[in-house]
Parts: C-alpha cells; structure tokens; sequence
C-alpha cells in the first residue's frame, strides 16, 4: 500500500509550529516542523518498507503545477539531477528542483559520499558558502532539528506536501516546501515539515542556492497549492 494524501489538507488542526535550526552549515538552513493532531492523516502499510506515490515522474520541461516528484520516486544524486536537467526555466520548475533537492537533503541514512560530491559539483549556486556535502553529511548532523530521533530512519515525502511562492523573477525564485515525514516506512500521522529555498538559474539550470525557515507548518499548509502527485 503507498502513502495516500487526504482531500482536505488545507483544514487540518494544528497544535504547534516550532522552529529549529539544523546544523551547523548554511548548506542545512533552517526548518519549521509542526505536529499536527487529529486522524485525518496520510496512512502507510507499516510493513511497507517506503511509502511512495505510484506515479509515473514527468522528465519533460514543461511549465505545469508542480508534481513534488521531478526526478523520480529515489531520493539519490541521480533524481536530484534528473529533476535539474528536466526542470524549465520557469517559476514552477523552480518549485520542482526545489521540492527535489528538500528531499535529497533531508533523511538518514545520509546520502552516501558519491551522491553528496555530486549534487555538490553540479547542483549548488556560485554563491553557496559552503559547497562540500561530504563534509557536512559526515559531521553527523540530525537533519530532522532533533524532531526524529538521532539514527532513526526517515525521509521527507511530498505526497501530503504543499508549496507557496514567496518571490519570484526571471533567474530566482524563493518557494517554500511542505512536506509530510515518514519515519522508519510509515507515514507520520503529526509531523510535518516546512522550508524556505531559494534556488538560482545559472549556466541554463536551477541551482540549490540556501533554505531557512520562514513560515510555520500551519501557515504554510493553511496558503499552500499541493503538489500534484509526489513522492
């Protein structure tokens, strides 16, 4: 069974939004993760080992309403880059690189050594501080702001996911992405997750350009269009 997304995200109760800065490194930027009460929630088969859409990803660039899942249902190097090559030059392809890179950024197990260097080498802005993953990833940073446990396996999912534009011109594009978490192969039913990107267009693609936490999971989802399809 995959994760399915409930008809009326828009109105889901909310108890809290707490900010939490993640690492160390400007690459993590900062999150805002809510917990959410109430049962009208995504569901997943906890035997499921992930919770995925069953969608087959768009690889063309063309300017559409965000799907959440340019690139693929993985959540490696190869999807993020995928989705980069794919992603128009639009403010909706920024939303779909942005959405990638989000959930490439954010799991543990941490994307292996290989797929850090080369998100590093060809998905970062000139202008990123730092531009060395391996490092970051290495230092063992809890990417979730401590809200999962340390060592504990999780991922962002787009599938309950929502995005809001916060600027936008020709060649930068400031969107904010929601996320539902899944937390060793289920889909949480209260944790949500919100961060601010902003991404670049530069040498004819999107590039990963800095994230923060701008707005609170019960805003964000409150003002947010849903992604199409997700992963």
């Amino acid at each position: 069974m995959h994760a399915t997304a409930p008809p009326a995200r828009r109105t889901w109760p909310w108890i809290v939004g707490a900010a939490i800065l993640i690492g160390a490194l400007v690459i993590a930027g900062a999150v805002y993760f809510g917990i959410q009460a109430g049962t009208d929630t995504p569901t997943a088969d906890p035997t499921t080992p992930a919770a995925t859409s069953t969608a087959t990803p768009s690889t063309t660039p063309v300017d559409a309403e965000p799907t959440g899942c340019l690139g693929g249902e993985t959540r490696d190097a190869a999807m993020v880059l995928a989705a980069q090559q794919a992603a128009a030059h639009t403010s909706s392809g920024a939303v779909e690189y942005a959405a990638a890179f989000v959930r490439w950024l954010h799991q543990y197990p941490y994307p292996p050594s290989n797929d850090a260097d080369s998100v590093a080498a060809s998905g970062l802005a000139a202008d990123v501080p730092t531009k060395d993953l391996r490092e970051f990833f290495a230092n063992n940073p809890n990417v979730s702001g401590g809200l999962v446990p340390d060592a504990t396996e999780y991922y962002l999912s787009t599938i309950p996911g929502v995005w809001h534009i916060e600027s936008s011109s020709t060649d930068e594009v400031v969107a904010t992405i929601g996320t539902g978490l899944v937390v060793q192969g289920a889909m949480s039913p209260t944790l949500k997750g919100s961060i601010t990107v902003t991404v670049r267009w530069e040498n004819g693609e999107w590039k990963f350009a800095k994230s923060e936490g701008t707005r609170t999971t019960e805003d964000l989802f409150s003002i947010g269009e849903p992604f199409t399809n997700g992963c």
